[in-house]
């Protein structure tokens, strides 16, 4: 069994390099986990919650060299049924950050709202998330963000970020007037990603292979081309670039404000053409989501064990 302490109020991890405040009057426990450790407080302590009304704020780490694929939930996934997790930017304690927020409806018509903060340092992932019924999120909702502000992280890392609208790096900018710019999607984790792509070709077929990590699109032009795609917001490298079956290695890497595009040249008529990477981003999005899984039964199975010792 996981060695379990009571907290409230500051809660530091010296390991991880962790510190905050929880919200004042919220109580709860902390266990060591086998990736890394979880602090769970409520309002008014973890047995306050019942079936009815359940509000709690979870501190969750997992170490990167146990966890490169999180853990499991160990209950089955489908006795929820959740939308489309919303992802954006943001930042804690002044390093990068992302938060999400999600809506879920149990088996029984219970709904739960969910919003996590996700960060990373060099060695951890970084996960905070408020659980709450839909009754109570909005009133409760303050409270967690007031605590989110006093988080402090050690060497955290700037996390993968989804931007639907990516800025067009400054060099990218100053090209030929000949290049046109134009807007395509792709989707990532099953949500849209808009890339503004300037090209002095016409575009087609343009779609991302999550799977084999490929992006593939065709062009055609009477003359020479030249397509810059900004490739970092969906594709983490080293890249390979293919045209018409080929390896090529006629391009050139553009790195502005964290943007990573890549500007490719090709003859004149029309190409296929495919730029692989090693990683989709966001990964972490998903990382973030099957974390909180975790966390959210994590907190439901010891406020049931903890309702369970009062009755004996």
């Amino acid at each position: 069994m996981p060695s379990i302490e009571e907290i409230s109020g500051k809660y530091v991890d010296d390991k991880v390099g962790v510190e905050i405040v929880f919200p004042p009057g919220w109580s709860g426990m902390t266990m060591g986990l086998p990736e890394g450790s979880m602090a769970t407080v409520s309002p008014g302590g973890m047995t306050a919650m019942n079936e009815n009304s359940f509000t709690a704020m979870t501190l969750m780490t997992s170490e990167k060299m146990k966890s490169d694929m999180p853990p499991k939930s160990p209950i089955a996934q489908e006795k929820s049924t959740c939308d489309t997790p919303s992802t954006n930017p943001t930042t804690v304690g002044g390093m990068s950050a992302t938060e999400t927020i999600l809506s879920c409806t149990n088996e029984d018509g219970t709904m739960i709202k969910l919003k996590t903060i996700s960060a990373e340092t060099t060695t951890h992932w970084i996960v905070i998330s408020f659980m709450a019924s839909a009754s109570d999120y909005d009133t409760k909702i303050g409270e967690f963000d007031d605590s989110v502000k006093t988080l402090k992280i050690q060497n955290a890392m700037a996390t993968p970020e989804q931007i639907t609208t990516p800025p067009v790096p400054e060099l990218i900018a100053t090209q030929p007037v000949n290049l046109q710019s134009s807007t395509m999607q792709v989707m990532v984790e099953g949500s849209p990603v808009e890339l503004i792509i300037q090209s002095s070709s016409q575009l087609s077929n343009f779609g991302l292979d999550e799977e084999n990590k490929k992006l593939s699109f065709a062009t055609v032009g009477d003359s020479d081309g030249v397509t810059v795609i900004p490739v970092g917001n969906i594709l983490e490298g080293e890249f390979m670039v293919m045209v018409d079956g080929e390896i090529t290695e006629d391009y050139e890497i553009i790195d502005d404000q964290g943007v990573q595009s890549l500007k490719l040249g090709y003859s004149s008529g029309s190409h296929d053409i495919s730029i692989s990477g090693t990683k989709v981003v966001p990964e972490f999005g998903t990382i973030t989501v099957l974390i909180l899984t975790v966390s959210i039964m994590s907190i439901i199975a010891v406020s049931a064990k903890s309702r369970l010792v009062q009755k004996f």
